[in-house]
């Protein structure tokens, strides 16, 4: 199984006729919970928690094998913080759909990726289940005393958000409610024809197991998934977690306790 992977991917690599970096290299060995050395053995087995395999080493594989990489971002706020995703596809000049609900975040999103208008397509709305309008609660940007991550804080949650009151406190006073347009992933899907996806990220504060139960795999099965676990239940986590591996992925664990990733493998 393993070394049909291998040669799955491999093979995937040469069909793209693209130089795999050494990053994309070693991120096959450490899927294979093995590290790369310099020295004898070459490719030694290592502890699965001591792999460090990080998203940008994955990222990298992704781009290696796909001759058109294409990328989904959910929750791109404005392209920058905190989305490697987005920072990867500006590098690359990559194709991808950036989906962002706030109004500020994504005009600066507009700014941020206008040398790359071409190639990406930004979307002002909110993915839900079905298309239409929605009230969306968000932490107004004009509040004194507010840490600034708080301006990332925007969900149909209200919950979601005062729950950091502890955090960030007098985020309650700063809670918005707007309508926002929101767009299902099948609308998503055939309105801008997409075959297939290299790279799936959702960072949707607290709905991100939701937004994972509406996407449509039995029609295309992203090669790589990026989505915050930082809010979800423990139960949640492993329902999310047993679904994506019944469909064939790898999960793993993102460097931190806050993201997972899954990649077919």
């Amino acid at each position: 199984m393993l070394l049909r992977s291998i040669g799955r991917t491999l093979g995937a690599i040469a069909l793209s006729r693209r130089v795999p970096s050494s990053r994309a290299l070693a991120a096959i060995a450490k899927l294979c919970d093995r590290s790369l050395q310099r020295r004898w053995p070459f490719v030694a087995r290592v502890d699965q928690g001591n792999l460090n395999l990080e998203f940008d080493d994955l990222l990298e594989l992704q781009y290696a094998r796909s001759r058109n990489f294409f990328a989904l971002v959910v929750g791109a706020f404005d392209g920058l913080a905190n989305d490697p995703t987005s920072q990867f596809i500006q590098k690359r000049r990559c194709r991808a759909i950036l989906v962002e609900p706030q109004v500020g975040p994504f005009q600066r999103l507009r700014e941020n990726m206008i040398q790359h208008q071409n190639k990406i397509i930004l979307l002002n709305a909110a993915i839900d289940e079905v298309s239409g309008f929605r009230d969306f609660y968000c932490v107004s940007p004009d509040t004194d005393g507010l840490p600034s991550w708080t301006e990332q804080l925007g969900s149909f949650r209200r919950d979601h958000i005062l729950s950091h009151e502890d955090r960030a406190p007098g985020v309650s006073k700063a809670l918005l409610r707007c309508k926002v347009p929101t767009v299902s992933f099948q609308e998503l899907l055939d309105r801008h024809g997409v075959k297939s996806i290299d790279v799936l990220q959702i960072d949707a504060e607290g709905m991100d197991a939701q937004l994972l139960a509406w996407f449509p795999f039995e029609r295309i099965k992203p090669a790589l998934l990026h989505y915050e676990t930082a809010h979800m239940s423990a139960e949640e986590r492993r329902m999310v977690r047993k679904r994506l591996e019944g469909l064939g992925y790898t999960i793993r664990n993102a460097g931190s306790a806050m993201d997972d990733m899954a990649i077919l493998f």
